[in-house]
Formats: C-alpha cells, structure tokens, sequence
C-alpha cells in the first residue's frame, strides 16, 4: 500500500508542474496571434534555465531551457508584492526587432508564484512602430550568465563607470542597482557578480544585506 501511496504522490508531483498546468494556454494563445506572436512559460522555481514551453521561438531567438529576462527577473522580484502583471509594453531585441508585450504572473493553488507567462508580437515595420512608442531594449539571452552580464553593464552604467577602478560606494550602488531588479534570485548571480567587480562572495553578500536593510529602514 505504502509503495502505491508513493506512487501517487509522484504522479501528483508531476501533474502540478508549470507545464503540465499551462502548455495548454501557451498553444491556445500562440494559435491564435499567429507566427509573428512569441508565447514563453516560465517555471520560475529555476530562473536560470525558466522557459519550459515556447511557441515561436524566433521571435527572440530562444528555445527551451533559456532563462528570465533581465525584465523577468524584476517582475519576479514585484510579484511578492501583488503585482502579478505588467501590462503591455514595448520593447526590442538585440538584434534590432520590434515587440510589443506583455506578461502575467502564474501562480499555484497556495498563491505562490510558480510561473510567468509572457507574450512578445514582433510589430516591426508595422503601424504601432511609426506611431513613436519608445521601445527600451530587453535581454532575450539563451544563458543566464548572458542575462547577468548585459545588468551588471547597465548598472555600471548607471554609476557613472565602465566597470575598472570601481570604488567601494560605486560597487555597493552597482549592487543596489542588480538587488533592485531582482538578480540575485538566479543562482550564480552572486558568483558572477564578485567575478565582474573584482571583489570576493563573502562582500557581495555583505553589499548585498546592507542595501536591504537601508530598503527596510523607516525613512
């Protein structure tokens, strides 16, 4: 009896993923918009390798396995707090297409957030493009370690530095900056970040405790 109780649970286990879930509305969506409409799902309990369905991969040039984007990880970040959509927005690759999106928080039977739907319609060249909507870019990289890479370029960026000679209240503000969007959430992100700034785990950590107590601080 015990083995088949054991049995069950598995199957349970199984039937509760991400995919299992919500493929079905990834096929839904993707049929419907057509080539030009990238579908993605998201099991974000794996940030770093989150996509586990996509439809019209093309769109960013993604396939199974790939990681949140850099928006993804933000929104990962904000849906502790209740916001579980970020409404449509727009956007563009790396290599230059034009997105209009949008993105929904999934979550389980608990509330807990277990995925991330997203939706991205090349509108390049179309009539939403000539109407002047700025168009940000978003990092739709196949690693997490590229996601990464191209925030702590920005935060860098946002401290007035090219990355070298960093001092000690540049780093921690760079750090701030990757807690704020949530990068720290994808494992190795920690590793990653001490490589790029030239300082040990242990200081990221500490950075990383100090911004979040000054978060938590009454002002």
């Amino acid at each position: 009896m015990s083995s088949q109780n054991e049995r069950f649970a598995v199957v349970r286990k199984k039937d509760s993923s991400a995919r299992t879930r919500w493929k079905a509305l990834v096929d839904c969506i993707a049929d419907l918009l057509g080539p030009r409409a990238e579908v993605v799902l998201h099991d974000v309990t794996h940030p770093d390798r989150s996509i586990v369905a996509i439809r019209n991969g093309h769109v960013t040039g993604r396939n199974l396995g790939a990681p949140l984007t850099d928006l993804g990880f933000l929104m990962l970040r904000d849906a502790k707090t209740g916001h579980d959509s970020l409404g449509v927005y727009y956007s563009k690759t790396e290599t230059g297409k034009q997105l209009k999106c949008n993105a929904l928080v999934l979550r389980d039977d608990t509330g807990k957030v277990a995925a991330m739907l997203c939706i991205n319609l090349d509108i390049t060249g179309t009539q939403s493009v000539r109407a002047g909507n700025r168009m940000p870019a978003e990092h739709y990289h196949s690693r997490v370690e590229q996601v990464i890479a191209s925030l702590i370029e920005d935060a860098s960026r946002k401290a007035g530095s090219d990355g070298r000679d960093l001092s000690s209240q540049e780093k921690i503000s760079i750090v701030k900056s990757l807690n704020d969007e949530g990068v720290f959430l994808a494992r190795g992100a920690v590793k990653q970040v001490s490589a790029r700034l030239g300082i040990a785990s242990p200081t990221v950590y500490k950075y990383i405790n100090s911004v979040r107590r000054s978060a938590r601080a009454p002002k």
